[in-house]
C-alpha cells in the first residue's frame, strides 16, 4: 500500500480486537494514531505502548461515540494534536443478541446509537475537518455481512448495519467531490471481537458457523484489518460507496441453501 507515514488515522473503538489488530497495521506504516474507545486512558496504556514501540505516533481519548458532543471533542484534539485527519476508521459496535419479540426498545435504541448513531457522528465530524482543511481522505467503516442478510436473533444489529450501508453510501455520493472516499468492511463469522465472545459464550456455535464457511474456517481480527489496510490503499482509489465483503463464503452458503 501507498506510505501512510505521518497519516493521521482515527479509529474508533480501537481496545477491541479488531480495533486493536487496525491499529497495530497502520502504526508498521508510521501513522500517526488517534485512538477511541470507553476504557479509561490506563486501559489503553498497553495498546498505545505497544503502537509506539512500532515507531508510530499514538493518542488515546476516551469517549462514547454515541455521543456527539464527546466525538467532536475526539476529532478537535485529535486536529488539535496532529494537524488534521486523512483516515477515519468508524470500528465501535456491539451486538446483544435477542428474539425479535423479546427485543426490548433500550436494546434496540442502544445499537442504534453505536453501530449507526456512532458512525454518522465521526464520519461526519472527520469528513468536515476534511473538506475544511481541503485534505483528500479515506472514510471506512466496519461494518457486517448480515447488513444485507437477516439472522436470528440479531434484528437490531442487522438493522443498524444495514443503515450503515446506507449511510456509506450517501456520504460516498456527497463527499466524492471533496476527494473523500467512503467503503465499508463487511466481515464474516470473525472469531475476535464481538463475535468471539458469543463464539466464548456458546462453543457449539463455532463448529455451527464453521460449516457454514466454504473455505472451512472463521477469520482473525488482522484478516479485518488487512481489508481496512486495503481500502486505504492505492489499489482503492477509485472505489467509494463499495462494500468490501470478507466472508470466506459464508453469505455463498446461505444462498446455495435457499435456492
Amino acid at each position: 500500500m501507498g506510505s501512510l507515514e505521518k497519516q493521521v488515522v482515527l479509529i474508533t473503538g480501537a481496545c477491541g480486537d479488531i480495533g486493536k489488530a487496525t491499529a497495530l497495521a497502520f502504526a508498521k506504516h508510521g501513522a500517526c494514531l488517534a485512538l477511541n474507545d470507553l476504557v479509561s486512558e490506563s486501559g489503553a496504556d498497553a495498546l498505545v505502548s505497544e503502537v509506539r514501540r512500532l515507531g508510530a505516533e499514538a493518542m488515546y481519548f476516551s469517549g462514547d461515540v454515541s455521543n456527539r458532543k464527546a466525538v467532536d471533542h475526539l476529532v478537535s484534539s485529535t486536529v488539535d494534536k496532529f494537524g488534521g485527519i486523512d483516515v477515519c476508521i468508524g470500528n465501535a459496535g456491539i451486538v446483544q443478541p435477542s428474539a425479535f419479540l423479546d427485543t426490548s426498545e433500550e436494546n434496540w435504541n442502544k445499537h442504534l446509537s453505536v453501530n449507526l448513531n456512532g458512525c454518522f457522528h465521526v464520519g461526519q465530524a472527520a469528513a468536515k475537518t476534511m473538506v475544511s482543511t481541503g485534505r483528500p481522505g479515506k472514510i471506512v467503516f466496519i461494518s457486517s455481512w448480515v447488513q444485507d442478510v437477516p439472522w436470528e436473533n440479531l434484528t437490531a444489529y442487522c438493522v443498524a448495519k444495514s443503515g450503515l450501508k446506507m449511510l456509506a453510501q450517501c456520504m460516498a455520493l456527497e463527499l466524492a467531490s471533496h476527494n473523500i472516499t467512503v467503503n465499508l468492511v463487511a466481515p464474516g463469522f470473525v472469531n475476535a471481537g464481538l463475535s468471539g465472545r458469543l463464539f466464548k459464550e456458546n462453543p457449539g456455535l463455532i463448529d455451527q458457523a464453521v460449516k457454514m464457511v466454504p473455505l472451512g474456517y472463521l477469520m482473525s481480527a488482522a484478516d479485518v484489518a488487512a481489508a481496512v489496510e486495503m481500502l486505504c490503499s492505492p489499489a482503492a482509489a477509485y472505489m467509494t460507496g463499495a462494500t468490501l465483503l470478507v466472508d470466506g463464503g459464508n453469505s455463498l452458503f446461505l444462498r446455495a441453501k435457499n435456492s
